[in-house]
């Protein structure tokens, strides 16, 4: 009896490491990344106590990364929006880019914001801070300012898309909010433009783990005249990482070499 348990044992165990090995070579229909590991499945599998057990591969944070950067709206941006390729040539970049990186690990509490000169990379440098806080597994969604409030403001009949789409803005982890308060030939923000900003910023503003970047060709002090409400809650929160690019049009990087 002990030479059959000991044969039917053996089977099974071969049994089992036919299913793993089976398993562990079949394709997988995940994409965005080939992994040689897991053959684009997501998980690999082994036995463990006598079982089979299925153990993620270590594909799948990188999986994860790229559907947070697929949903941030940053995908065209983020390759050549990166810390290694933003002009730190002069010490007004070298403050800007200073200070990015300083923001990286001092989020909590702190909101980064980013005013004035046209084309001075201020998206850039906002941009390579939302892809550095993704890579460390933060969801983030990006917001034009201009394309965005438009569309929030056409849904005043459909409150449900409204809410939904706000909701989003609101709650998001990392919410960056690119030429804040840029309105059509530099007309000055409605009175609508003001509530659906206030109720964004209000929220973040009292939520302290959510974190939220601003680049804009306004300062804090036009951003104060336009609202006072929302000007000082966004000092009070960038201070630490406030950053006003004077006007100069030797700064606008895009008129290099003309």
């Amino acid at each position: 009896m002990k030479v059959q348990a000991d044969g039917t044992l053996h089977h099974r165990l071969k049994y089992d490491e036919y299913q793993v090995e089976s398993y562990n070579q079949s394709k997988g229909d995940l994409t965005g990344h080939e992994c040689d590991v897991c053959k684009n499945k997501g998980y690999i599998m082994y036995i463990k106590d006598g079982y089979q057990t299925l153990k993620e591969c270590e594909c799948m944070p990188l999986r994860r990364n790229q559907q947070i950067i697929s949903k941030s709206g940053l995908a065209k941006l983020i390759s050549d929006y990166t810390f290694d390729r933003f002009n730190a040539k002069e010490k007004w970049q070298q403050h800007i880019k200073e200070s990015a990186l300083r923001f990286i690990n001092d989020t909590h509490g702190n909101w980064f914001f980013i005013g004035g000169q046209v084309g001075a990379g201020k998206t850039h440098i906002c941009t390579a801070i939302v892809n550095e806080l993704m890579n460390k597994g933060n969801e983030s969604l990006y917001m034009l300012w201009r394309d965005e409030i438009v569309k929030l403001k056409s849904f005043n009949n459909e409150n449900y898309d409204y809410e939904n789409q706000v909701y989003k803005l609101k709650t998001k982890k990392v919410l960056y909010i690119d030429d804040f308060f840029k309105s059509e030939r530099g007309k000055m923000p409605t009175t609508a433009d003001i509530n659906i900003a206030f109720e964004i910023l209000n929220y973040r503003y009292n939520n302290k783990d959510l974190i939220t970047i601003f680049s804009s060709e306004r300062t804090i002090n036009e951003l104060l005249e336009i609202d006072e409400a929302i000007g000082s809650r966004i000092y009070q929160m960038s201070k630490k990482y406030y950053i006003e690019v004077s006007q100069d049009k030797n700064k606008n990087m895009r008129m290099k070499g003309m």
